[in-house]
């Protein structure tokens, strides 16, 4: 079966990937530095601005922007050259990540906001720190002490808040919901054609005004836009038959 296309227009990006059976896989300080290291060369080599990272003990989550089509190249300059590293250093064959990283786009800029908490927090969730300014191998900590991969976030848009403002925003709970509908929107669709597409309006868009007097011309514009009959039907409260006979 061939794999899923992946988008990779140019924009901001959340990129996760974790160990096989999700074993650690940073071992001690010189394997987090060897991956920042890659990390680096392939910001410059394929022109991605890193806006925020964090690297756990079995996976790591990188909040970045693309500016070519390239995101898969990159990803797999770093992740393929950080697994024949481990493997030899640690005397161990076999695949090192669960499987291929998982990359969510990212449109809107309060969507970028959530995702840089939830990124900068991580440590927290996992119980790790109590205080997110003092792990180590994240980008707070190094926009905070300036340390050795700070170079990394040149371009951030973190900085477009103060470090103090930053800082507030990191340190207040996090809402449980905020990343799920992150997630939920937009959604990408395959074309007839073949080709990927955003869905950057939201379904409920469509209905927001005059829901039930211009129900039928709603229901055919969130189609025609590219949303499916059973996610229209079920938005809506209606049967899939309903919405067939609608559409004819």
């Amino acid at each position: 079966m061939p794999r899923k296309e992946r988008y990779q227009e140019p924009c901001y990006y959340h990129i996760v990937n974790r160990g096989v059976e999700r074993r650690s896989i940073y071992l001690e300080l010189e394997d987090y530095e060897f991956f920042l290291d890659l990390l680096l060369k392939a910001s410059k080599d394929y022109e991605l601005i890193i806006h925020a990272f964090c690297l756990m003990t079995n996976h790591y989550h990188i909040l970045l922007e693309t500016k070519q089509t390239n995101l898969s190249k990159a990803m797999q300059f770093v992740n393929d050259k950080y697994a024949k590293y481990f493997n030899k250093k640690y005397t161990r064959s076999g695949h090192l990540w669960q499987g291929r990283y998982k990359s969510y786009p990212l449109f809107d800029d309060a969507h970028f906001w959530i995702v840089a908490k939830y990124i900068e927090r991580n440590p927290i969730k996992a119980n790790m720190v109590q205080d997110v300014a003092i792990y180590k191998y994240q980008s707070f900590f190094q926009w905070k002490y300036k340390h050795n991969y700070f170079e990394l976030l040149n371009d951030s848009m973190i900085f477009e808040m103060t470090y103090d403002e930053y800082s507030d925003y990191l340190s207040s709970e996090m809402d449980i919901d905020a990343i799920d509908i992150v997630y939920k929107s937009p959604k990408l669709i395959t074309t007839k054609e073949g080709n990927l597409k955003v869905l950057k309006k939201r379904l409920e868009t469509f209905f927001e005004q005059d829901r039930d007097i211009n129900r039928n011309e709603n229901i055919k514009k969130a189609f025609e836009y590219g949303y499916t009959k059973s996610e229209i039907a079920e938005f809506i409260n209606l049967s899939t038959k309903t919405i067939n006979t609608i559409l004819k």
